[in-house]
């Protein structure tokens, strides 16, 4: 029991010095959780963290409780990080992910309507111009770091675009995202006052985009919510912003980083993946978005006395879906230290599955199709030329460097 009593599989640490031979995850430690406590008390000590919280690691309970979103509440933080788009000091209300049941399904009504796969294939020719540019030009340079010239420049204009984003806001827009998201991270973040300067900075450029778009509409996404019949308030469309732009791209970005990684330690789903570059298939997505495990953990709230894997969880008391555990279970995943792009059936839980599953999956899923099409059509080869650098988080899975050489197709 003292063994389990140790398991660490929240300190931003753990992920910052992972194991690339076992995919830069705490493999181990989720399989002792998922065998001997499914659900187990895990105590936190970083300040900028909660001090506790239950951590559930089985697949069937993750998905239980990502479900239940009257018993497991997501009014009352979605990660274990005291600087989260819900800390409410600075007059910014909660994102929509930090809602629930009506207010929810208000804010998520609002914008549902641009994430449609109908509306996401009209992007497929737009993603596909600005990722054969952004490809080109790093290929060109024969050696590079993929993260910071391919994986962070295809999610951000793309989410850019969709929010509406000028060009030339662009550079300073990342900044902000980065140093807020990545709170962990000194290299994102030197410090808890600066991560909370640039939310502000977010959520003020949210307001001026949105005056900007009322004044000059398009057929972007602030737009659409500015001259919706019931459009969010300003309160709301600061949390949306700052919502939309982590999760459009860091989320993607690091599944681009990751996939790769993975890709080029397993040749044998190289050539396969090169075999299907015309048109990679479904399957190979969702494969990729469960090894990538984009996101480590989301939290929930318990708002009466229950019980998870036989363990009384009090009402208050803070519950984490542990989503790269998930990922990895057997019990849904056959072989899950496989990397197989054939899998017919992955079981990820990457992107939720209860009524707060990402309402971007789709625009994720066609933006890693098109940049994997674009990249292994330009490409013979692919190769590292050092090591990969784990982000240190442990709320999102980041990746901040890959450096690779390639040869020109």
């Amino acid at each position: 029991m003292s063994q389990i009593l140790t398991t660490d599989v929240l300190s931003p640490d753990v992920y910052a010095n992972g194991d690339p031979e076992k995919n830069g995850l705490p493999l181990d430690g989720y399989e002792r959780l998922r065998q001997d406590a499914p659900c187990y008390r895990h105590k936190l000590d970083d300040p900028l963290m909660i001090d506790e919280i239950w951590v559930v690691s089985r697949h069937a309970d993750i998905v239980r409780v990502d479900k239940d979103a009257e018993l497991f509440s997501s009014m009352h933080g979605v990660s274990t990080r005291v600087y989260t788009p819900e800390n409410l000091d600075m007059g910014g209300k909660p994102a929509m992910i930090g809602l629930d049941g009506d207010q929810h399904r208000r804010n998520r009504g609002v914008v549902s309507k641009a994430f449609t796969p109908k509306v996401v294939k009209t992007f497929e020719e737009q993603f596909r111009e600005m990722s054969r540019r952004i490809v080109q030009r790093a290929v060109a340079k024969g050696s590079f770091d993929f993260v910071s010239e391919i994986a962070v420049e295809m999610p951000l204009n793309a989410i850019c675009d969709l929010m509406g984003v000028p060009a030339q806001d662009r550079p300073q827009f990342l900044k902000w995202v980065n140093a807020f998201t990545v709170t962990t991270d000194p290299n994102y973040a030197p410090s808890p006052e600066e991560a909370m300067i640039a939310l502000g900075n977010i959520w003020e450029y949210g307001l001026d985009l949105a005056d900007h778009r009322r004044q000059e509409p398009g057929d972007d996404l602030m737009s659409l919510i500015v001259r919706a019949k019931e459009t969010l308030s300003d309160d709301e469309i600061q949390g949306f912003i700052f919502l939309l732009a982590g999760a459009g791209s860091d989320t993607t970005r690091n599944a681009f980083s990751h996939s790769l990684h993975g890709l080029m330690r397993n040749p044998e789903q190289m050539r396969w993946l090169r075999e299907h570059a015309d048109d990679v298939p479904s399957t190979a997505i969702q494969e990729i978005v469960r090894w990538a495990t984009p996101v480590i953990h989301f939290a929930r709230t318990v708002t009466r006395d229950t019980e998870i894997a036989g363990q009384p969880i009090a009402e208050g008391e803070k519950v984490a879906m542990l989503f790269g555990s998930g990922n990895f279970d057997p019990s849904v995943v056959e072989d899950p230290l496989r990397f197989d792009l054939t899998r017919e059936r992955s079981g990820h839980v990457s992107f939720g599955v209860g009524p707060h599953s990402c309402l971007g999956k789709h625009i994720a899923a066609l933006e890693i199709k098109i940049l994997f099409e674009e990249l292994l059509q330009h490409t013979k080869e692919i190769q590292p030329t050092g090591p990969i650098g784990y982000v240190r988080d442990n709320f999102l899975r980041g990746v901040h460097t890959l450096p690779v050489k390639t040869t020109p197709a």
